[in-house]
């Protein structure tokens, strides 16, 4: 069987990675290369591969960088929560804040 082309494996590497962030386990993502594009198991082993590596890339950060943006988004969150007045959800952004920052 011919290789796919550089812009159909890069494709094919993006939906394995959405499949993996779904909580998809291996035997689901050979499956799904399967049916889909018709590559066996080996190559579907090799996307995943690849897809587990890039996202250890994206989380192989310092952790204080990962914590500060963490951070972020909670005090986002909790914006957003106030303003549609669920206060309830904006106390929970205020104790996982207090927790990440090791406050509590």
């Amino acid at each position: 069987m011919a290789r796919a082309l550089p812009a159909t494996t890069e494709a094919r590497l993006r939906e394995v990675e959405r499949l993996l962030l779904t909580g998809a386990p291996r035997s689901v993502v050979v499956a799904h290369a399967a049916d889909h594009w018709g590559i066996a198991a080996r190559s579907a082993d090799r996307l995943l591969a690849l897809a587990r590596d890039r996202l250890r890339t994206d989380w192989a950060m310092d952790r204080r960088q990962l914590v500060a943006e963490l951070l972020a988004q909670l005090a986002t969150l909790q914006q957003e929560a106030r303003a549609r007045g669920d206060l309830a959800a904006a106390l929970g952004c205020i104790n996982a804040t207090a927790r990440l920052a090791r406050v509590i």
